[in-house]
């Protein structure tokens, strides 16, 4: 190539027969010197079409484009310049290999469209197959995080915290259907704009609203702002207060039954997307699944704190000099039930019988199995003037007359007697026997307090070769402390370290007051070991 800017015959010869597309241009004002033939193809063109005329005049659209970047970096900077780009103007993709010759420019390229396109699909598949993956990702965490849920709060908060992570979505509510009161009820909405909560709660069915709606039409709803306004305008100040842009409402529905409604609200404007909503579809199933089994769960648990509490005495007997209270704590897990219970009966023969038990177990099996119990041994104990020891033998034999699923317990039985030689010195006698149970707590009147320690027979239900009965003298002004292991158990401790606790709590039962004291005792020792606990204390007062 000369200085003048003309093009050696030779290389024009060899340049003709190259399959890439050459083309020679004057560096200063961007004319093309010369083109060959697969050059000037690749635009549809012929090199006398081209040669002569500035490059900004053929492809105007170049012009401050990425093209025109790279070819000006040519003239600042030695060696070889290469891209891959677009062709403004075109359809074309093209890489190039530009290079400084004197005054002129050197660019040599090739069509790479298709190539191109190619890659543009792959990477598109790539994208879906990751979106695909992500979405199959987090689906499984859902559905593991939804199946260690228990409550119908557990399932909410795992949604809302779903929709919140995986859909960008402002907050989100799980509500559930009360067809008896004909409402839908919002037990859990995570975050909401303040004042929004009660707009959002205890919706009547038939109401208007997105939501009502769409279990009324069986399929869920994506309103923007404009579509909630026109469509609802009744509910305006419910779309302000909350701030709502977007709303999507999608009916859980768990054969042919509507259960509930999941809610998801976003404060900007925008739509979601096929593959979003896919997703959003995909959650409630899931939801659906984990909602109905809470709610019967519920259901079931319901029912047994109904059994348990109607097996629990609720009308204390009171008899002369004595003073009889209890407590029933449940457990802090809603869902479960137990088989904890406290008894006092008031003898033929004047005695006072006072039971407490626990039948292993967090269940509804539990809660029947000390129903059984109670009735049994309330039974056994009015038909015969038994002491405690062998009313628990007597109750061993009707456990194994029972049949079926096997029912084992802990149980303290007790007897409260007077003779008159004890009466005239003002003492009682405590008479109890202890299959498996943690043992009886006395408190005198001066708060000091001890544990009725006594060696502990087996528990009910194991066929006990022998039972003891064990007596100490009680004082006036003294309480007896008779509870459950869920007041002293705790799973990080030694079963000492909380009889020890309770133990120096107990102060607070030789009190005035003993319900207060009683009370004062459960706050200061706590049920944090996550189990139902039953008391029954029993002040001796003093006697005439």
């Amino acid at each position: 190539m000369s200085s003048a800017g003309a093009v050696d015959p030779l290389l024009l010869r060899a340049w003709q027969e190259v399959s890439e597309g050459l083309m020679v241009l004057d560096a200063s004002a961007w004319r093309i010197v010369h083109v060959n033939d697969a050059g000037a193809a690749l635009y549809g063109f012929t090199p006398e079409d081209l040669v002569g005329r500035l490059l900004p005049e053929v492809f105007p659209a170049a012009v401050g484009s990425e093209v025109h970047r790279q070819l000006r970096r040519t003239r600042e900077e030695p060696g070889v310049v290469v891209w891959t780009g677009p062709v403004p103007g075109t359809g074309l993709w093209i890489e190039v290999r530009a290079q400084r010759m004197d005054s002129h420019v050197l660019c040599a390229y090739r069509d790479v469209t298709r190539q191109h396109l190619l890659e543009r699909e792959r990477d598109e598949a790539l994208r879906s197959l990751q979106g695909s993956l992500e979405h199959t990702t987090r689906l499984l965490r859902l559905s593991e995080a939804l199946t260690a849920t228990r409550t119908v709060r557990d399932v909410a908060e795992v949604v809302v915290a779903a929709a919140r992570d995986g859909f960008g979505a402002a907050y989100a509510a799980l509500s559930v259907v009360d067809h008896e009161r004909q409402l839908l009820r919002t037990p859990f909405t995570g975050e909401l704009a303040p004042g929004a909560e009660e707009e959002w709660q205890d919706l009547p069915l038939d109401g208007p609203g997105p939501g009502t709606l769409a279990m009324r039409q069986g399929a869920p709803r994506f309103d923007d702002a404009a579509s909630l306004r026109t469509r609802f305008p009744e509910l305006a100040h419910r779309w302000e207060t909350a701030d709502v842009h977007y709303l999507a409402t999608v009916p859980l529905v768990a054969a042919g039954r509507t259960v509930g409604l999941l809610t998801m609200v976003w404060h900007e404007d925008l739509q979601l997307p096929e593959s979003r909503r896919a997703m959003l579809v995909s959650l409630a199933s899931y939801t659906t699944q984990a909602l109905q089994r809470a709610l019967l769960l519920d259901e079931r648990t319901a029912t047994a704190r109904t059994l348990q509490s109607s097996m629990l005495t609720s009308a204390l007997p009171q008899p002369d000099h004595l003073q009889l209270t209890a407590r029933y704590v449940p457990a802090h897990a809603d869902d479960q039930v137990g088989g904890d219970w406290y008894d006092a009966l008031l003898l033929p023969d004047g005695t006072t019988m006072l039971v407490i038990g626990d039948v292993t177990g967090h269940d509804i099996t539990a809660a029947a199995g000390m129903g059984q119990l109670r009735i049994a041994l309330r039974a056994l104990a009015v038909d015969r003037d038994d002491p405690p020891a062998e009313l628990l033998r007597r109750l061993e034999s009707v456990v194994d007359s029972l049949g079926g699923q096997a029912i084992l317990a802990s149980c303290v039985v007790a007897r409260l007697e007077q003779d008159a030689g004890a009466r005239a010195a003002g003492l009682r006698t405590l008479r109890w026997a202890n299959a498996g149970h943690p043992p009886p707590l006395l408190v005198a009147a001066d708060g000091t307090a001890r544990l009725l320690h006594a060696p502990a027979d087996l528990l009910v239900g194991v066929a006990a070769p022998s039972r003891s009965d064990h007596v100490v003298q009680v004082p006036a002004g003294s309480t007896l402390l008779l509870y459950t292991d869920g007041l002293v158990e705790r799973r990080d401790e030694e079963l000492d370290e909380g009889l020890e606790r309770l133990r120096r709590a107990a102060r607070s039962l030789a009190g005035p007051d003993l319900d207060a004291g009683l009370d004062a005792l459960l706050a200061e020792v706590g049920t944090a070991g996550g189990d139902d606990v039953a008391v029954l204390a029993v002040r001796f007062h003093p006697q005439d």
